[in-house]
């Protein structure tokens, strides 16, 4: 019964999390528009140079944290727009982080009996759609993690010329019990065990390059056919004059 009502308390927190008032996010790239309307807090844009978008996802990083001595929980659910300009094209992304936790499981002294427990699971799902079908889903997970677990989502030689959209979801929950002990005396003890998780550093990098307009390949194949012709007019003039 006690498992179950922290499984409940955890769950009504990471609804509350998840249903936040949104503060939606524009970024204006080089290459598009980033547009995140999920956001309760400002995605920032970390750098933008030669065709690597790097931007922070402050929203998430709010929201992937989280410590308790009893029960908690915590969710993230974006869906995020890239609007590829004109000229443009997304070639790949990468988004990586880390799970950092932490489980401290009090335990009585002298080896008596009453121990504490703790507990922790989070996740971690990226899905990326584009034109003409193309699609990715990535997943991450840990179970009871004491330390560090690094992640890496990624795609590469990809062509998308008018949007990409990521739908970005994540969830963890924490629990721990105290542990309670009675010494030789009669007196009951009680001591706090803690368990914590988060997502650090996570970081979005889009890569970008830029495609020539039609126009572009129009007047450089009349270019082409300019120099062709001058290289041939040349060629009969020189024969011309030789033979004269």
């Amino acid at each position: 019964m006690n498992l179950f009502k922290l499984q409940m308390g955890a769950a009504a927190l990471a609804f509350v999390s998840a249903t936040a008032s949104a503060a939606p996010t524009v970024i204006e790239a080089t290459g598009f528009t980033f547009t995140n309307p999920d956001s309760t807090v400002a995605d920032v844009l970390v750098s933008d140079v030669a065709g690597a978008t790097t931007i922070r996802l402050s929203d998430f990083v709010s929201s992937m944290t989280g410590k308790t001595s009893d029960a908690a929980g915590n969710a993230y659910s974006a869906d995020m727009t890239f609007a590829v300009r004109s000229g443009y094209q997304v070639t790949g992304y990468s988004f990586s982080g880390t799970f950092a936790g932490t489980l401290d499981t009090a335990v009585p002294p002298g080896g008596l009996a009453g121990a504490g427990t703790t507990s922790n699971r989070g996740a971690v799902s990226l899905f990326a759609s584009g034109a003409n079908d193309w699609s990715e889903n990535h997943f991450s997970s840990v179970y009871r993690l004491n330390g560090n677990e690094s992640f890496v989502f990624s795609a590469a030689n990809l062509s998308l010329k008018d949007v990409l959209t990521m739908s970005l979801n994540s969830s963890m929950t924490m629990f721990a019990s105290p542990a309670v002990w009675t010494t030789p005396d009669g007196v009951v003890h009680r001591q706090n065990s803690w368990a914590s998780l988060s997502v650090l550093n996570p970081t979005l990098t889009v890569y970008t390059s830029a495609v020539p307009e039609p126009e572009t390949y129009a007047m450089l194949a009349l270019g082409l056919a300019v120099i062709g012709l001058t290289r041939r007019t040349r060629r009969r003039l020189q024969n011309g004059v030789a033979q004269a």
